[in-house]
Parts: C-alpha cells; sequence; structure tokens
C-alpha cells in the first residue's frame, strides 16, 4: 500500500508527506489535524537500512537535518510532524 493510499484511508486526504526518500516505515500515525507523523529514530533507522541508502547513523542524522527537516516549511499547512524520542 503507497503512503498515499494509507493518508487516505486514514482520513488525511491532502496531507503533505516525504517523498525523496518516503521513510514509509518512519510513518507511527496522524495528527488531530490530518497531518502525516513521523518518529525520528525511525527515520534514521530508515536511512540506515539499504532500502535508505544504508548510512552511517550520523550521515542519516545529517542527512534529515539538512535534507528533510529544512524542506517542511515549505511544505504548506498540512506539512508532516517530526516526533522526537524523549530521553530519560
Amino acid at each position: 500500500m503507497s503512503i498515499e493510499e494509507m493518508l487516505l484511508e486514514a482520513g488525511c486526504e491532502g496531507a503533505a508527506y516525504f517523498t525523496d526518500p518516503d521513510y514509509k516505515t518512519a510513518i507511527i500515525g496522524t495528527s488531530h489535524d490530518g497531518r502525516c507523523v513521523y518518529s525520528y529514530e525511525k527515520m534514521v533507522e530508515f536511512l540506515m537500512t539499504d532500502e535508505g541508502g544504508g548510512m552511517s547513523e550520523e550521515d542519516a542524522r545529517d542527512w534529515i537535518s539538512y535534507n528533510t527537516e529544512r524542506t517542511i516549511p515549505y511544505m504548506g499547512s498540512r506539512a508532516p510532524v517530526i516526533v522526537y524520542d524523549v530521553l530519560m
């Protein structure tokens, strides 16, 4: 199932999502206002797999910081949300 199909099934028509890479395995749900929600740690894990490019952990974190997080302000009001784990 594609990300778009998953979001439509969840009632989130028009929600923006990442496409290159798609971080499909990092999607953890949707927000109350219909935005796609990603886990930061799962995004890192995705980039470290062969499907995501086989990066080192440091390179994956740098990639997300430079190439993904910086795109969010340009994605409009339905932009994806990235959730960060709280370390306790």
